[in-house]
């Protein structure tokens, strides 16, 4: 017998290992707000681990575009996130801020689907994170 195969599932074995010990791990919240290159994704104002979500909210695909979604709080919002979930499989979105305005503690964020569909084709994560 030759000992190449068992060596190989060993480290297979062990790749498994430290790829399942990555996934079981948990992120904190400075990871949620690193800047992102991602083109999937529009960001208005800066990202800080000292800020708190403040708004969740995700758009549907097949809901009507486009949408405008508001945010009223007694904190400022300095930074805000808006994610298509599925990009390259159904597009993407574009996000502008039409009415309050970042580090202040009201904004109109308008999402209107790429390319000037009546429906969005994937779902779109926005999220807003304000003062502690």
């Amino acid at each position: 017998m030759h000992p190449t195969p068992s060596l190989n599932c060993a480290l297979c074995f062990a790749v498994a290992l430290t790829l399942a010990a990555g996934l079981w791990t948990q992120p904190t919240a400075a990871s949620f707000l690193q800047p992102n290159n991602n083109p999937a994704v529009k960001e208005f104002g800066v990202a800080d681990a000292a800020l708190v979500l403040c708004f969740d909210k995700t758009v549907y695909s097949l809901s009507r575009s486009p949408v405008s979604l508001v945010h009223i709080t007694d904190k400022n919002i300095n930074y805000v996130k808006v994610e298509t979930l599925r990009p390259g499989y159904n597009g993407g979105v574009d996000a502008e801020v039409t009415g309050g305005a970042i580090k202040k503690p009201n904004i109109v964020i308008t999402l209107t689907e790429g390319g000037k569909k009546s429906v969005f084709k994937s779902n779109v994560r926005v999220q807003m994170y304000c003062e502690a």
